[in-house]
C-alpha cells in the first residue's frame, strides 16, 4: 500500500508520560482520518512483544488507557518490525524510541539504494543508472516509493496551533514540493482546529 504507517512520536517528545501516547494517537486518528481518508485508523503501541504483558512501565500503563479510550481502534502492541507491513495505521511511542526507530529504519534505506545502484553499475550497459530507475525497472517501483523520504515531502507536526511541516535536512526540488503539497492538504482540512475539538470533547466527556 502506499499509504503510510503513522509514527508518532519521532523525536519531539523525548520523555513521555502515558496520557501522551494517548493524545499522539488521537492526534493521528484525527491526522490519518482526514489527510490519509482511512475511516477507522488501527492504533498499535509499539512493544518488544505484541503481548499485552510485554513492555517497559511506560507502555503497559500507556496500552491500559489506550484500551479504555473508546474513541481509539486499539488492536494491540506491535512490534519494530511492524512500521512497515502496515499492520496498523497509527503506531505511538515516546519519541527517544520513535526516533531510534526512523534513524534505523533511514539507515538500512540508504544502505539498501546504495547496494541496488551498485548493481545497476555492474549489470547496465548505463553507467549513471541510478538504484531507484532499476528498482522501477525491475517492477518495484511502489517499494522505492515506499521507502523514498522525497515522495512523503516530510513531517507533519501535530499538536500546535498551526500547519508546520519538518522536511529533511537534505531535501531538494521534489521533496520540498512534496512538503508544500502535504501542508496544502493540513490547511485545506483544518488539521489543529479538528485536533481542538476532540480535546475539547474528551474533556468534556471526562
Amino acid at each position: 500500500s502506499s499509504i503510510p504507517t503513522l509514527l508518532i512520536d519521532a523525536g519531539a517528545n523525548i520523555d513521555c508520560r502515558p496520557s501522551h501516547l494517548v493524545q499522539f494517537a488521537q492526534m493521528g486518528t484525527i491526522y490519518s482520518k482526514n489527510i490519509l481518508g482511512i475511516d477507522s485508523p488501527r492504533v498499535g503501541l509499539l512493544s518488544n512483544g505484541s503481548e499485552e504483558s510485554k513492555g517497559n512501565r511506560l507502555v503497559k500503563e500507556s496500552y491500559r488507557l489506550l484500551k479504555k479510550a473508546d474513541n481509539l481502534n486499539f488492536i494491540g502492541n506491535v512490534e519494530a518490525q511492524d512500521i512497515l507491513r502496515r499492520t496498523a495505521d497509527v503506531i505511538v511511542t515516546d519519541g527517544f524510541t520513535g526516533n531510534i526507530v526512523l534513524k534505523t529504519i533511514e539507515g538500512l534505506n540508504d544502505d539498501f539504494l546504495n547496494a541496488v545502484r551498485q548493481i545497476g553499475h555492474i549489470f547496465s550497459s548505463a553507467a549513471q543508472l541510478r538504484g531507484r530507475d532499476l528498482l522501477r525497472d525491475i517492477g518495484l517501483g511502489s517499494w522505492v516509493k515506499k521507502i523514498d523520504y522525497r515522495e512523503f515531502g516530510g513531517a507533519y507536526l501535530l499538536g500546535i496551533e498551526g500547519d508546520i511541516v519538518i522536511a529533511h535536512g537534505r531535501s531538494q526540488a521534489k521533496a520540498i514540493q512534496n512538503a508544500i503539497r502535504l501542508a496544502k492538504q493540513a490547511v485545506e482540512r483544518n488539521i489543529p482546529q479538528r485536533i481542538k475539538e476532540e480535546n475539547s470533547e474528551q474533556t468534556n466527556s471526562g
